[in-house]
């Protein structure tokens, strides 16, 4: 590729710059998004839905996607009278009511929920107007006479007004939003205000002579009679609701009773969270049930479960590379593997499947056996005299998909590393960069686990906020993946008939202690939660734990699949949580010599084997408060 050729700031500039949803703008949009998902198309469809991920899987993407501005320009140009619906976006984090603590002074619970709820949904109506103000196209659209009508006969009654001579005034749609807009700043200034006074008074709470506004009886009539007005399309309005998580459980528990209506038709709530939403409580103590109440996506189940993820990366990674100048670039060339190590590789696979065609196999197909232990034995050797394990390449693009772990911001972090670092080599040389170098690819895949498991570890372990976990909490998670990831090495390392397993099922009843731990290690990352069947038939189900696969390098492990399931007693765990080593002191070999030898035997342990095409997949759609 010759920089002659290029703009200046696509030769210098990282295709894998990852920017913040809502600063990109529709035209980015088009060339960064890649719509394939089904369920982008349901998220698309009326009704109630909860989209359910960790950080950088793509949620407020998604949303981002679903604003009117995106719609009426991503996929062609479609009128804004004409849209299928019209997505008002929330982003939970940037509004200052949930840092709201104040209320709690007014003494009672039903009090300081009402006026919360008054501050949401005044919020969420100023964020819908401002979203018609700024969706190119929409007041062009929208009948100014019929906008008055809405004004006179929805907007001005919940505020006690009948300033009719308005009429002489708003003449336009944009003086009538003008006008909109400033009385519900009005309101919101004026709880505002009352909110800062409890600060220093309690006895403020007895003088708010402010109107109350709530989901029911004003911001659905509010919403719902906007899609009457002519030139506004007729259509679902849907309240974009991103980083649910970050609300308090006053806030959810709200939230929750505006899901119970129901009354999605007209106006529906499409959240956005990650695995730590707070409760599925209403205030009154009912609960939301899916698919009842709502529709639940889990982004991260559905991302590794199916091979749909790699062909998503490849598409965000060929828009990317071509927007940047690398046109005709294939993925798989752009990231090439260590073709040294891969051949190593194949040719231990061929072995296995002469055996197998000469009827010493194990597997029921040919090529089984070379699926299974191919990879495993050349890590394997890697661990013998030289004892150069550490000189495993993880590079190559299916290998760094496979370590992304079905979450794509972990996939463009790490390509946005390599091809800095690719640069910076490639100035020295005064070249263009036109591949990733496999040894640079490996070098950051292997710092960046390093630091998910080391540096920001160590960073949630420092407290000074008084909802932050103990410390001692992150003490014991620490241990409980250095000792799982010792043990998924030592199978891999073992003659096992299944040496990829990165997972971990409760064969019994888990306890208080070991479900903290893993809460924990679901919401910052760590593991995935979900349950599989127990080993006895009609046992029911237990939960399964699966670890990120961005670790797979701190132990040296195939990330490329894992299909076996280790069944551990819940004591085994809490000691791994104490003393890591402890969980390998459970595996002898065949000699009985020290555990952490080159090859080991598994004994001990209460396991099960699953066949790839028999494992169990089920997302956790329904968990009660006491669970999160």
């Amino acid at each position: 590729m010759q920089t002659e050729n290029l703009p200046t700031f696509l030769s210098s500039s990282n295709p894998f710059k990852v920017t913040s949803p809502e600063d990109l703008d529709v035209d980015m949009m088009k060339t960064l998004f890649v719509e394939d998902l089904d369920e982008i198309a349901l998220m698309k469809d009326e009704g109630h839905m909860m989209l359910k991920g960790p950080r950088g899987v793509g949620k407020s993407m998604i949303f981002r996607y679903l604003q009117a501005d995106c719609q009426c320009r991503i996929n062609g140009e479609i009128r804004f009278s004409d849209l299928k619906f019209f997505g008002i976006y929330l982003p939970i984090r940037n509004e200052s009511f949930v840092k709201i603590t104040e209320l709690r002074r007014l003494g009672d619970d039903y009090a300081a929920d009402l006026f919360m709820e008054h501050l949401m949904v005044i919020t969420f109506a100023m964020r819908g107007f401002s979203a018609i103000e700024h969706t190119p196209g929409a007041l062009d659209s929208i009948d100014s006479k019929s906008f008055f009508r809405y004004y006179q006969g929805t907007i001005l009654p919940f505020f006690n007004s009948s300033d009719f001579d308005d009429q002489c005034v708003l003449k336009d749609s944009k003086t009538i939003l003008t006008s909109i807009n400033s009385r519900l700043k009005n309101e919101y200034n004026k709880a505002k205000q009352f909110i800062n006074r409890l600060r220093f008074n309690e006895s403020a709470k007895y003088v708010y002579d402010g109107s109350f506004f709530d989901y029911q009886d004003f911001l659905m009539p509010l919403f719902s009679d906007l899609r009457d007005v002519e030139g506004f399309p007729h259509a679902p309005i849907y309240l974009l609701i991103d980083d649910a998580h970050y609300m308090t459980e006053a806030q959810t528990r709200i939230l929750n009773s505006w899901i119970a209506t129901r009354g999605s038709s007209k106006v529906s709530i499409k959240i956005s969270t990650q695995y730590d939403y707070k409760t599925i409580y209403t205030v009154t103590g009912e609960t939301i049930d899916t698919p009842h109440d709502y529709k639940l996506i889990d982004l991260w189940e559905l991302y590794t479960t199916r091979d749909s993820y790699r062909e998503r990366i490849r598409s965000i990674v060929l828009k990317r590379l071509k927007h940047y100048g690398f046109a005709d670039v294939e993925p798989e060339a752009f990231f090439p593997a260590d073709i040294e190590q891969e051949e190593e590789i194949e040719r231990i696979a061929t072995e296995y499947k002469e055996k197998s065609r000469r009827g010493e196999g194990s597997g029921y197909y040919v090529t089984d056996d070379a699926y299974r232990y191919a990879r495993a034995d050349y890590i394997k050797k890697l661990y013998g005299k030289s004892k150069s394990a550490y000189s495993y390449s993880y590079a190559g693009f299916s290998q760094l998909v496979n370590i992304s772990s079905g979450v794509v911001r972990y996939f463009l972090d790490a390509a946005h590393d390599m091809f800095a670092s690719q640069q910076e080599k490639n100035s020295r040389h005064k070249t263009e960069v036109k591949f990733i170098e496999p040894g640079i690819q490996s070098d950051v895949v292997r710092k960046l686990a390093n630091k998910f498991l080391k540096d920001e570890l160590d960073e949630y372990k420092i407290e000074g906020y008084i909802k932050a976990h103990p410390k001692e909490d992150f003490d014991l998670l620490t241990n409980l993946i250095n000792g799982l990831g010792a043990l998924f090495n030592a199978i891999l390392l073992s003659e096992r008939k299944e040496r990829r397993v990165f997972t971990v099922a409760i064969s019994d009843e888990m306890s208080d202690l070991t479900s903290r731990i893993f809460k924990i290690g679901v919401r910052y990352g760590y593991f995935h939660r979900s349950t599989i069947g127990r080993k006895e038939r009609g046992a029911g189900r237990t939960w399964r734990f699966v670890m990120n696969r961005r670790l797979a390098p701190v132990w040296t492990l195939d990330p490329n699949s894992f299909a076996g399931y280790l069944f551990v007693q819940n004591k085994l765990l809490e000691d791994t949580m104490y003393e890591p080593k402890s969980i390998l002191r459970r595996l002898k070999n065949s000699s009985g010599e020290n555990t952490e030898s080159d090859y080991v035997q598994l004994s001990l342990f209460d396991m099960f084997d699953y066949e790839i095409e028999n494992q169990i997949s089920v997302s956790v759609e329904n968990f009660r408060e006491s669970e999160v």
